[in-house]
């Protein structure tokens, strides 16, 4: 894709009109829940932009050289702008804090998401004095009601957790190659990949585990069928903990239909925990997502602890495929 071919064309009346119809239910919803809306910087020091970005979106993430200050890095997620705002006006907090945001994001595109330069989002986040599991259930609520208020149809909403996936991955004594090769194999949803890469760099009890929760993904009482395994690895407390939030959504939206999957690993160096995302029929990609990340606000130095998810609104936008 061309940098010309990448750019957004805008939005005509009609299609403008639909988005600020999407962002005022959004933005209803969040604020009648105690999220004050916020306008996060497009332009962050490189710098901080870099440590508070997963490194999917650092590779991502579109510079521009300011006059004798340094790099700058341009908005390519919403979530690095907020940490910065919150960290340079709050040293510690007593109660939790929710914000919510709408705009445009530019990110450059990637061969599996030939989207353009510059993308809407709407999101909220929810910042909690410490990193633990606090507000866990508040945020997977809010998306649900999210999907609800926007009006998708027959979405799917999806809960994973990188506390299952991220240690067994970590006990396999691979190197960088073969890990990047591995996320990518289950990323696909590949399992014919994920045995050749045995062969490549080594079986473990951890790969095949890895190989039987990707194959059972999306049948709870399959994968219940490996907790044996899963407790001698030390990922049956998680996988509890996923079970407990998809029944809780389950009887609080029973229009919703939820997945379980054991297996996300899309961005999962980013989050820390819980991760949320929606799809829905007609669309490539996830219309919602986020999670729970308590490494960001450490790496700008302090102590928090966040989840928060996005609304892709440019892809609600899009015609149905």
């Amino acid at each position: 894709m061309s940098a010309l071919e990448g750019l957004n064309p805008g939005l005509w009346w009609d299609d403008t009109a639909s988005l600020r119809a999407l962002e005022q239910r959004l933005l209803g919803l969040w604020g009648g829940r105690g999220f004050a809306e916020v306008v996060p910087p497009f332009l962050l020091p490189e710098t901080e932009a870099l440590a508070a970005s997963s490194e999917a979106l650092s590779s991502r993430t579109l510079k521009v050289q300011a006059n004798g200050g340094g790099s700058l890095a341009l908005r390519s997620d919403f979530t690095a702008g907020v940490a910065w705002m919150v960290s340079r006006r709050y040293r510690s907090l007593d109660a939790p804090l929710r914000v919510c945001y709408s705009g445009a994001v530019l990110r450059r595109p990637t061969p599996d998401r030939p989207e353009g330069l510059e993308t809407l989002q709407g999101g909220c986040e929810r910042v909690s004095p410490a990193a633990g599991f606090e507000g866990d259930e508040e945020m997977l609520r809010l998306a649900a009601e999210s999907l609800l208020a926007l009006g998708v149809k027959d979405p799917v909403l999806e809960l994973g957790h990188w506390g299952l996936v991220g240690p067994l991955m970590d006990r396999m004594a691979w190197p960088a190659e073969g890990r990047a090769a591995l996320e990518s194999a289950l990323n696909r949803k590949s399992s014919s990949a994920l045995a050749a890469l045995g062969g490549r760099f080594g079986q473990s009890p951890e790969l095949v585990l890895l190989g039987d929760l990707l194959h059972l993904g999306g049948r709870p009482e399959a994968v219940d069928a490996l907790a044996p395994r899963m407790r001698t690895m030390g990922v049956l407390a998680v996988w509890a903990q996923i079970r407990e939030f998809g029944g809780l959504l389950g009887r609080e939206f029973p229009g919703l239909a939820v997945r379980l999957e054991p297996t996300d690993v899309r961005h999962w160096s980013y989050y820390t925990g819980l991760t949320v995302k929606a799809f829905a029929p007609g669309r490539p990609f996830a219309v919602l997502s986020g999670g729970r990340y308590d490494g960001l606000y450490p790496a700008l130095g302090r102590s928090f602890g966040a989840f928060g998810f996005a609304v892709h609104l440019g892809r609600l936008l899009e015609k149905e495929g």
